[in-house]
């Protein structure tokens, strides 16, 4: 299935949303605990990519605290959907465009790239644009699937895997290797998200989300890291520098 189409009908429970995202929403939880620091390192004179940016929230977020932010993705109906947002947010330091990663699409200080890699066929050829894409110093925030968890071992993830479109998972080792073949160094990687916070995106469960709300966002959480350093996290975080 072509990335566009996939996305398209992945973005048919999208329809619009009026409100930045606050920082402790959540589905990004574990993403903005990853990004905060980088900003506030970077500051206003961040110039930020969020490759794969769907309808926006991450992207509208980092326009609040950088110079420039653009969000592209291969999804026309979620690039419609966020520049509506940023139209009625107001949000002028902003651009959103539908298409693909590719060489020289600008000179960033910072680039985002949540849950893509993993979709992508050639991921070396990805992680090159990547770095081609960053000033010399510039930062990665990445996050992608891991292989470094029980329900992997036992195959929980087969049949979502293959829906979904994923070629692969990662574990620590081959995701730092493959980030440093094409010019990065890796500052930070860690394994987050155990298997409470993954059933939830994962499973017919989802449901569930809409009643965490308030001090019991950061209590699942606590508990859920707890499952993760036990049986392993579904996820890989990483924060690399390009050299």
């Amino acid at each position: 299935m072509q990335l566009e189409t996939f996305y398209n009908q992945f973005q048919q429970k999208n329809s619009r949303y009026y409100k930045q995202i606050g920082e402790e929403n959540f589905t990004y939880f574990l993403s903005l605990q990853l990004l905060r620091p980088v900003l506030q390192k970077l500051g206003h004179r961040a110039r930020v990519l969020d490759v794969g940016c769907g309808v926006g929230p991450v992207t509208l977020y980092c326009a609040v605290r950088a110079r420039f932010a653009f969000g592209i993705d291969v999804s026309n109906r979620a690039i419609a959907i966020a520049t509506n947002a940023q139209r009625r947010l107001g949000s002028k330091n902003i651009r959103f465009v539908c298409g693909q990663l590719s060489d020289g699409m600008g000179d960033f200080s910072l680039i985002i790239a949540s849950e893509i890699i993993e979709h992508i066929a050639d991921d070396k050829i990805f992680a090159q644009q990547l770095a081609s894409n960053l000033s010399q110093g510039g930062w990665l925030v990445l996050t992608t699937p891991s292989s470094e968890n029980l329900l992997t071992q036992i195959g929980f993830y087969r049949t979502f895997d293959r829906a979904v479109g994923h070629h692969r998972r990662y574990t620590k080792t081959s995701l730092s290797a493959l980030l440093s073949q094409v010019g990065f160094e890796v500052v930070y990687v860690r394994q987050v998200e155990g298997m409470l916070r993954n059933v939830l995106f994962t499973t017919s469960l989802g449901f569930l989300i809409r009643f965490i709300r308030g001090p019991l966002i950061p209590l699942f959480h606590v508990v859920d890291s707890w499952i993760a350093k036990i049986f392993g996290g579904s996820d890989l975080q990483v924060i690399a520098r390009k050299r």
